[in-house]
């Protein structure tokens, strides 16, 4: 028991930040090296309002009327049956797509850093022999642990699967700002994630 603990605490507390830093570096290079077009016909970033380099963000949403469960449910068995009821292309420059794109990457350190912290510095010098204590918070930071480097790796898969590493971003930023003037209601989905809707 004591060594599946070990492992498991090797895992979350020392390879899962490793990978979740070196998904964020990666990711980093992608962005850095990004570039997009110069704004034609005067167009104007959605998110800040300026002429900068940038290119357009693209997303598709549908009718959202079943509940959770059912459309979940409904998304697995029959994905291709959901049909497009609009789709909606704007500018986003490069500046506000990478600095979403950043926001995420301080997401995944605040997620990942306290469990080493918690685990090699605060326990030792402040909770030992606190079994129950330490089970509850330690649990609480394995599922943070791993959902950041979960989020690390999806980050990775953004910045490297679009046709340049802003396209996803700049999809998932257009959504972002125009989900509360069409709806709450509606489902949203990038260029990729519409790749099984009906056209």
């Amino acid at each position: 028991m004591d060594l599946i603990l070990t492992i498991l605490r090797i895992l979350t507390a020392v390879v899962a930040p490793i990978s979740a830093v070196i998904f964020v570096i990666l990711s980093l290079v992608r962005l850095r090296q990004a570039q997009g077009r110069p704004p034609k016909n005067e167009e104007l970033c959605l998110r800040c309002g300026q002429a900068r380099k940038g290119g357009d963000a693209q997303f598709h949403y549908t009718d959202s009327t079943m509940a959770a469960g059912e459309q979940t449910a409904k998304r697995k068995l029959l994905p291709s049956e959901k049909e497009i009821l609009g789709s909606e292309t704007h500018f986003v420059c490069d500046h506000c797509a990478r600095r979403a794109l950043q926001n995420e990457i301080g997401q995944v350190f605040l997620m990942m850093l306290p469990y080493p912290l918690y685990l090699y510095l605060i326990v030792p010098l402040f909770l030992e022999g606190r079994t129950f204590a330490n089970f509850l918070i330690e649990t609480l930071l394995v599922v943070m642990a791993v959902i950041g480097v979960t989020t690390a790796y999806y980050l990775f898969r953004t910045t490297h699967k679009g046709q340049t590493p802003l396209t996803e971003g700049r999809d998932q930023l257009a959504i972002y700002l125009r989900k509360s003037a069409l709806g709450k209601k509606l489902n949203y989905y990038t260029r990729f994630g519409s790749a099984r809707l009906k056209k």
